[in-house]
């Protein structure tokens, strides 16, 4: 049976165990002040079991990896648990239900760990696939795009000198833009920034694309018309106006290498 989560030791950095589901990953299970997340179909991974008898025998920080059909992780969440001691003995070797109690230092929402299914099947994501999204589900999904990229970060040669084409049909606000460029540089599900101080440190290199390079944004005035009937009907405090944020994504744009066009249809 094929697992879908890694368990890992985050400390000595060896697999704990494989399960087949974590149910209480998103924070929803509480015992007391503690969060509950339960490894269905858990199983030790033999050489980490025979690491920690040597080593120690409690495990503080626990990083789950969600894995794809053919087991690759493609992003991760950590857990602090309250107590987990493993005794060189009487650890379980079959299949079992694993609880633990701690603290989920990150943690998805629901709306998250349901997109992570897009990109277990990556193959068969095409462009735009997040136009029918909801609000929730964008936000989410450029939450999950980041986490994956994280995981995959130092595989990824920057490229130099391309064009890349920004469809503003699709583009009405912060997280539109940030998940449009992503999936221009980096393809479906790709992640180039979420925010300007995260796109000046993908500008640095290492996400795909350093300058000198091309943004060809057609229609970018969508951008500006749909963020700002937004910002007004939302009543939003986003603490800028839509077009102080457009001069400031341009500036360190700009300031980065990146020549931006724009043309309208």
């Amino acid at each position: 049976m094929r697992q879908r989560f890694a368990v890992m030791d985050d400390e000595s950095g060896l697999t704990v165990g494989y399960c087949q589901d974590v149910v209480g990953l998103t924070g929803d299970i509480m015992v007391e002040t503690y969060e509950k997340v339960i490894f269905e179909q858990f199983v030790f991974n033999e050489e980490f079991i025979r690491n920690i008898a040597k080593t120690k025998q409690s495990v503080s920080n626990l990083c789950i990896v969600i894995l794809k059909d053919e087991e690759k992780g493609i992003g991760s969440y950590y857990h602090l648990p309250e107590s987990f001691i493993i005794h060189k003995l009487n650890y379980n070797k079959g299949n079992f239900n694993l609880e633990l109690t701690g603290i989920l230092e990150t943690k998805p929402s629901p709306v998250e760990l349901r997109l992570w299914e897009f990109l277990k099947c990556s193959q068969l994501l095409e462009n735009n696939i997040w136009q029918g999204f909801s609000n929730e589900e964008r936000s989410g999904w450029l939450n999950v795009t980041r986490i994956h990229s994280a995981s995959n970060h130092f595989a990824r040669p920057d490229k130099r000198g391309e064009v890349y084409t920004l469809d503003g049909e699709y583009i009405f606000d912060v997280t539109t833009f940030f998940i449009a460029l992503g999936e221009a540089i980096n393809g479906p599900g790709g992640y180039y920034g979420f925010s300007l101080d995260s796109i000046s440190d993908c500008l640095c290199g290492s996400f795909g694309a350093v300058g000198p390079f091309t943004i060809h944004w057609k229609n970018a005035h969508y951008f500006l018309e749909r963020f700002e009937e937004e910002w007004d009907q939302e009543e939003r405090s986003y603490g800028f106006s839509p077009q102080q944020y457009f001069m400031d994504l341009l500036t360190i744009l700009v300031s980065g290498g990146v020549t931006v066009n724009f043309s309208s249809n």
